[in-house]
């Protein structure tokens, strides 16, 4: 039986436990169990993608991370339920505690099932290859997902990025001039939706820096995802994540610390190539496609301010050299390096790569001029390489 399937028997039994308990607690009993649950829901999710940090053994790293969630998880509950039966008026035998209990049973259920997709998202995220991938092929969870409201889902990402490194922004300061205004560019035409389904969340643990990881990248050939290099870093195994949740290892085959470069192999991805055109000139519109903190699929305009030579150190800080980039008017979140800069044709015009912490609503973005370089190659690189040394974070 399929660990995603097992999963899922046991989230329908844990889910139709907190339903028959609910009922039975009434709103009062449920509440203060739900009170605990979320008490303890809110610890683990800060506090596993640090403990698979802590375990030194790769082996036990897994284990740890789930008992972990199942520790807080249980506790919280159990605290929570105590607190709940010294609230819950006894004895009252009335019309109204048939409402009582169904009222109860909601709540208990809809919460519980809440919690399950904010810890499975927060697993997940760690980048292990076969708990993503379980996480992922989820049926309950994908469920769950689908039920809750995108806002809700990236507040709680941007929340678990203060402890978890999303996809670590190279800071270039390229610019001279006050902060730029964001343009008001349309990101649901045809030609952009449809280059949404090969723009895909890249996740992974970087085990020497004791961090994990979280950038965006593209299907840049058959089987070949192309990221920044500074998300792969340390990695020695990334997890590719499709827009409708969809998990798989692969294996980084092309690594370029200098340019910010890397191509991930993923055997049988289920993405077309998206297609490559022209730099952008000063002035013209664009969107950029990405994974803000590790949370779902977002769009958001750009305008080029400029496209230049600049010198750029590489990914560890170290050794400048001219690189072609983009500089652009655009809000770039951390966990969006990697992800492509889109022309208002759905047509890729570079890769984002940076973001000014000095210039608000300022970003960077690598030119074609070093992009189509690796696109050339890409689809015949097969060996896996070495993704360097991880950059703490």
């Amino acid at each position: 039986m399929a660990f995603s399937t097992i999963l899922d028997v046991v989230l329908l039994i844990v889910l139709f436990g907190y339903l028959v308990s609910g009922y039975r607690s009434g709103l009062i009993g449920s509440l203060s169990g739900i009170a605990g649950l979320v008490a303890g829901a809110v610890a683990a999710y800060f506090l596993v993608p640090l403990v698979g940090t802590w375990v030194p053994a790769a082996e036990w790293r897994t284990a740890a991370t789930l008992a972990t969630a199942a520790v807080l998880l249980i506790g919280g509950l159990s605290l929570g339920r105590s607190v709940g039966r010294l609230l819950t008026p006894q004895g009252t035998r009335n019309k109204l505690r048939v409402i009582d209990r169904i009222l109860g049973a909601g709540a208990a259920v809809t919460v519980s099932a809440l919690v399950a997709s904010m810890i499975a998202f927060s697993i997940g995220a760690l980048g292990v290859p076969v708990v993503s991938s379980a996480v992922s092929s989820s049926s309950v969870i994908r469920s769950i997902d689908s039920l809750t409201p995108d806002p809700v889902t990236s507040f709680l990402a941007q929340l678990r990025s203060i402890v978890a490194t999303e996809g670590i922004p190279r800071v270039v300061e390229a610019f001279n001039g006050p902060a730029p205004v964001v343009p008001s560019v349309g990101t649901d035409s045809e030609a952009l939706l449809a280059a949404r389904a090969s723009v895909l969340k890249i996740t992974g643990t970087a085990y020497a820096c004791g961090q994990n990881q979280s950038g965006s990248g593209f299907v840049i050939a058959t089987d070949r995802v192309l990221t920044n290099a500074h998300v792969v870093a340390g990695v020695s195994e990334p997890v590719v994540v499709t827009p409708d949740g969809r998990a798989q290892s692969g294996q980084v085959v092309y690594f370029d610390p200098v340019v910010d470069l890397a191509v991930i192999a993923v055997s049988g991805l289920d993405a077309q190539p998206l297609a490559l055109g022209d730099n952008l000139g000063p002035g013209s519109l664009a969107v950029s496609g990405g994974y803000p903190f590790g949370g779902p699929f977002e769009s958001a305009p750009a305008e080029v301010v400029a496209v230049a030579p600049a010198m750029v150190a590489d990914i560890y800080g170290a050794d400048p050299s001219s690189r072609q980039i983009y500089t652009l008017a655009a809000d770039v979140a951390h966990g969006e390096s990697g992800g492509p800069l889109l022309s208002e044709a759905g047509v890729v015009a570079g890769v984002m790569f940076a973001k000014s912490t000095i210039t608000d609503n300022l970003g960077y973005a690598l030119a074609m001029e070093e992009v189509d370089p690796v696109a050339a190659q890409a689809s015949a690189l097969d060996a896996p390489v070495s993704s360097g040394s991880c950059i703490s974070g």
